[in-house]
């Protein structure tokens, strides 16, 4: 695989450290104190606002928005942002801090969490309680009314996908971002998790073949940057100690070894999925509490140009711009995208089999049936 940018200069390392430390400051004592979920808020509150940081940082390179609270008259027109969907928003944190931050978007997940009702209203307004089923699952099958609202990954042109420890959507996540606009796929964020198939059923993905050295459309990590070196770009921000634990078992590893383990696999596996239908990707590790911490990023570099072009021409509203002309390019997308939903769920049987295992899975996440999750 090809060498990744450098991510000190994708996420600046000081600007989220300072980021993060001011969320935390701002946003942790309150959730804290009244924290309802079922979980230990010290398993994901912080955690979640390190997502927040990094993905603020991110928006920042990418588009030029900065929060609410820097704007000024001279930053104003920057402040317009395409706005973001948490796909699997689990305790709503990472909405919450987001819009909070005055980004525009909303969180989507298969059961409502009572963490959501700590939030101000005008943020349980944006956490909405919906099933996925991806739209080739719901053709295969031509599923009409299940009990639930659904959503099938369609998003508007230009939304910024968070996929943040989805599990069952984790692989789908680029193939929604470009079902959603074949013209101008969209950009996304996968930050992986459990590992599942398609289907939404627990699966090992095989480690990549000659550890990642398989050649593909996009950028992935560079397999010679030392990990100490990743890490160093994106500390931990808890403990020294912890940190400096994590490097010391780190170090006895080969730079490569990661991607052997189901976690890696996974990893692997999204990215090239990713890659497969054009996507340029990036991944990071990121300074979580957990070593389930890789960052797959698909998309930027394109979305942050077509961005600052269409700024420079104002008058030029994203909305007419035609995100959906039928040509060549995406009709081989279309057949792309086919090629891989039909080649991936063939384990499980062919593509009907699998969207009625994912659509029986999804009732059973919504009614509180199972253990596993659309979300973390």
């Amino acid at each position: 695989m090809a060498e990744s940018s450098n991510n000190n200069n994708v996420i600046p390392r000081h600007l989220t450290e300072h980021t993060y430390s001011r969320l935390k400051d701002q946003y942790a004592p309150n959730l804290y104190d009244k924290w309802l979920d079922k979980t230990e808020p010290s398993k994901h509150v912080l955690d979640d606002i390190i997502v927040a940081a990094l993905l603020i940082e991110l928006w920042r390179n990418m588009y030029g928005v900065v929060p609410a609270s820097e704007v000024t008259d001279e930053t104003r027109d920057s402040s317009q942002f395409p706005g973001f969907v948490d796909i699997a928003c689990g305790n709503g944190v990472v909405v919450y801090v987001l819009l909070m931050e005055g980004y525009s978007g909303y969180g989507l997940d298969a059961r409502r969490r009572e963490t959501w009702t700590i939030f101000p209203k005008s943020v349980q307004e944006k956490l909405k309680e919906r099933i996925c089923i991806p739209k080739p699952f719901l053709d295969a099958t031509n599923t009409g009314e299940i009990g639930a609202d659904i959503h099938t990954g369609d998003f508007p042109p230009e939304t910024f996908i968070i996929s943040n420890r989805a599990d069952e959507m984790t692989v789908w996540t680029p193939l929604m971002a470009a079902l959603s606009c074949l013209a101008s796929p969209l950009p996304f964020l996968a930050i992986p998790c459990c590992s599942h198939s398609l289907s939404g059923t627990s699966y090992r993905y095989p480690a990549p073949a000659n550890n990642i050295q398989s050649k593909g459309h996009g950028t992935h990590l560079n397999t010679t940057q030392s990990h100490d070196d990743i890490v160093e770009q994106a500390p931990q921000p808890a403990s020294g100690d912890l940190r400096a634990l994590r490097l010391a078992k780190d170090k006895e590893k080969n730079a490569n070894g990661r991607w052997d383990s189901m976690y890696g696999s996974l990893t692997a596996k999204a990215m090239s999925i990713a890659e497969e239908i054009g996507f340029e990707v990036e991944v990071f590790l990121l300074p979580l509490s957990t070593t389930r911490n890789m960052g797959v990023v698909g998309g930027r570099q394109l979305a942050a140009q077509q961005w600052k072009t269409r700024a420079k021409q104002r008058n030029l509203a994203p909305a007419s711009v035609d995100h959906h002309h039928n040509n060549s390019k995406t009709a081989e997308l279309i057949q792309k995208i086919t090629e891989i939903t039909q080649r991936e769920c063939s384990r499980d049987g062919g593509i009907q089999n699998a969207a009625r295992a994912w659509i029986e899975r999804a009732q059973s996440l919504n009614s509180g049936q199972s253990s596993g999750n659309q979300a973390h």
